[in-house]
């Protein structure tokens, strides 16, 4: 096996970008998609990266990382680096956006393709520690009542590869966790190979990172995050009571915690991320801050402003 080094700027298979670069290879996207659906497909149409779908003039428009169809079929593959808090109502969209693409005006439902919708993510994004989620609609009075949606949602959990049975899907989780070329994969190696390629071309690199991105991915997460630890927070301080609140919702109660611990905390040690990565590079700061609130850590993150805290984390997670 060969691990691929996080030097400083390197840009991995997981950045959105160079997933997008590499996925445009339709030869590398159809065999990714055989893998991971275990099926054989022998031509696919292949829309574009980025695909842009607006199901109307006020509703939510939807920018697909990539989006191909074949033999009556339609797939959708996202990568996902960071924590996705809400990543089945974000399925749940994106299912309901496609559809709308696929059934025109005059067809009946009987018309509808199926469609895969895959997300490739480095965490745990459902906290069960499957290497696999296969997500469909059934019956919960009858689990043997079959639901003809011919819809099928794959989420792909990179940090639990060592549990995958699959040598071949595996090697590709792992690939997708910590960059590791398990010999013998081709598929992988034809993947790090356009990664390498990508890395060593200044002008792809210039045009694929800028601060501008990763401070808006940084206060996106800031969003999800304050909203999803309120919401979690409050439920576990209100059943557990005032003793058993959570770490930061101080003695005063859980509301304050949440409103005041968790809402400036986490925006105040963001922001002093960003701020110190700016000096030390904007790149490892912001997968150190990717990691730890991956991890939980989010108290960690306050503690970015201190240089020796900031050089320890960093340590610890090979940055």
């Amino acid at each position: 096996m060969k691990k691929r080094s996080k030097a400083p700027g390197w840009v991995g298979f997981d950045h959105s970008q160079m997933f997008n670069l590499v996925i445009m290879q339709e030869d590398v996207c159809q065999r990714l998609l055989e893998r991971i659906l275990g099926i054989q497909i022998e031509r696919l149409e292949f829309e574009n990266v980025e695909h842009v779908i607006d199901p109307s003039i006020e509703g939510r428009g939807v920018r697909l990382d990539a989006y191909v169809k074949g033999e009556g079929k339609a797939f959708n593959i996202e990568m996902q680096a960071q924590t996705e808090y809400y990543l089945g109502c974000r399925l749940r969209y994106y299912q309901s956006v496609i559809d709308s693409d696929l059934l025109h005006k005059g067809d009946g439902y009987e018309d509808l393709p199926r469609s895969y919708i895959i997300f490739l993510c480095v965490h745990d994004s459902f906290g069960c520690g499957l290497p696999v989620y296969t997500i469909e609609p059934r019956c919960l009075e009858n689990n043997d009542c079959q639901l003809d949606t011919r819809c099928t949602w794959i989420v792909l959990n990179g940090s639990a590869w060592v549990k995958e049975d699959d040598e071949k899907l595996r090697s590709l989780l792992q690939y997708i966790e910590d960059g590791t070329v398990t010999e013998g994969d081709d598929l992988v190696a034809q993947i790090d190979r356009l990664v390498v390629a990508a890395n060593d071309d200044d002008k792809v690199m210039s045009e694929m990172i800028s601060v501008s991105t990763v401070e808006a991915n940084a206060e996106r997460r800031v969003r999800q995050a304050k909203k999803f630890y309120s919401e979690v927070g409050f439920k576990q301080g209100y059943e557990a009571g005032e003793e058993q609140g959570l770490e930061h919702g101080l003695q005063k109660g859980l509301q304050e915690g949440i409103e005041q611990g968790i809402e400036q905390g986490i925006e105040q040690g963001i922001e002093q991320g960003i701020e110190q990565g700016k000096k030390e590079g904007t790149a490892r700061i912001s997968a150190l801050i990717n990691r730890l609130l991956a991890d939980g850590r989010e108290q960690d993150v306050l503690l970015l402003g201190d240089q020796e805290a900031l050089e320890r984390l960093l340590e610890e997670y090979s940055l």
